[in-house]
């Protein structure tokens, strides 16, 4: 081995995906199956289409996903917590705008011991009176701490900003809605959402065919019926909007972006290349001057956030405050520069090495090529994606970028928040 010559790198032209084996349940329930698996660990996700858009009352989803397994007439939550954990497992809640479900891990001996105590559990929840009151009183007090945070001041305003407060994705909760939620909107929206919902499984492990006949056997039990949702179009306020004023803070945030397009969009690719050259990594020209050059923030960059009917581009940080104007200058001085000067081809090349060892590091076994394929079956991308994205990293140009930068981020186009 030769210690003084550097090794040869090559750059990836596809990305050879591990598609999981599809299977039937019951009641047109599918399991989708990674059994390649080196060790024991087992891993299913389950997920509903049942997310905050379909709750018809604000945070019921949240404490509904929260409570489901806070006990029945026979044991206390606490007491399911000890049992899945004396076999090993451990559960975790999700939740999101569009879906919610649950994540559960275990050792592939006891994964179908801890799966019928997470059944039994989920399909006999009463929503203990107390575990619901403690609960409500933990998220409150939560709220009001994290609502005082100049960051979550702005990042609420400028979601009401982009998608307007109609929009199932704009709308956020208030501390009223806290007291206004109650046990009997939770067991009515677990009816509608999850027992009359149609669950989605995703199961990574070299598990036996029993566990399977178990999951089959559980989805007998489902009676899938639609969840509608009132789904308003987003309305973005465009421009400067007023400041909100937190009174003692030494912190402004700051944020700027507008709607944008989802991963089906031609020129998603390519944004993306230009988002990261902006700010989509620690050595971003927003990272460059704003962090590096003025030392005005220890953090700043941009990202595209993408939901199953919507997407926003958003560039976030937080400043001081006597810095505030300067630090949006620079932004927009940023997006000037992209718009006016062609990209250098060091600054390209060097970038397009970044996104590509991103996509092999997030391709690095097989939980996170399930999480690959959850990206195209939940955004109905095409099982050529990741491949077509990698092929139009190489492609991208400078002109193409700079073409990219007028047309999507002129400054009458986006919104800018701050609280501070």
């Amino acid at each position: 081995m030769n210690r003084v010559a550097a090794p040869e790198y090559t750059q990836p032209e596809s990305l050879a995906i591990q598609f999981p084996e599809e299977v039937k349940l019951a009641n047109g329930i599918t399991l989708y199956w990674l059994k390649d698996v080196k060790d024991d660990s087992v891993k299913l996700d389950i997920e509903w289409c049942s997310g905050s858009k379909y709750q018809s009352k604000k945070l019921v989803a949240n404490f509904t996903n929260k409570l489901i397994l806070s006990g029945n007439e026979n044991q206390s939550g606490p007491e399911i917590a000890e049992r899945i954990d004396f076999y090993g497992g451990y559960l975790q809640h999700e939740l999101d705008r569009d879906h919610a479900g649950f994540v559960i891990y275990g050792l592939r001996e006891n994964i179908g011991n801890v799966f019928e105590i997470f059944t039994e559990a989920f399909g006999s929840v009463t929503f203990p009176e107390n575990q619901f009151e403690k609960e409500r009183s933990v998220a409150t007090m939560s709220f009001k701490i994290e609502s005082k945070k100049v960051k979550n001041i702005c990042q609420r305003r400028f979601i009401k900003a982009i998608f307007g407060e109609a929009s199932v994705y704009g709308s956020s909760a208030t501390e009223t809605d806290f007291e206004n939620v109650q046990i009997n909107d939770l067991k009515a929206y677990y009816q509608s959402a999850y027992q009359e919902g149609k669950p989605v499984l995703f199961l990574v492990g070299n598990v036996d065919e029993a566990f399977i006949q178990q999951l089959k056997i559980w989805t007998e039990t489902f009676n899938p019926q639609p969840l509608a949702y009132a789904s308003g179009e987003p309305l973005q306020e465009k421009g400067r909007i007023a400041n909100i004023v937190v009174s003692d803070a030494v912190q402004s945030a700051v944020r700027v972006g507008r709607l944008m397009f989802r991963k089906t969009h031609p020129d998603y690719f390519k944004f993306q290349v230009l988002n990261t050259i902006l700010g989509g990594y620690f050595g971003s020209r927003l990272m460059a001057n704003i962090r590096e050059d003025k030392g005005y923030t220890y953090g700043i960059g941009s990202d595209i956030s993408v939901m199953e009917d919507a997407a926003y581009f958003v560039i976030s940080t937080e400043v001081g405050i006597e810095v505030r104007e300067q630090t949006i200058q620079e932004i927009f001085k940023e997006i000037e520069r992209l718009q006016t000067e062609l990209v250098s081809d060091e600054e390209l090349l060097k970038v397009k090495n970044y996104l590509l060892g991103e996509f092999l590091r997030h391709a690095n076994g097989p939980i996170a090529m399930m999480e690959n394929f959850k990206n195209i079956h939940f955004n109905k991308l095409p099982h050529t994606y990741y491949t077509d994205f990698i092929h139009a990293i190489h492609e991208t140009t400078a002109a193409e970028l700079q073409d990219l930068a007028v047309k999507y981020l002129q400054k009458d186009d986006l919104s800018v928040v701050t609280a501070g």
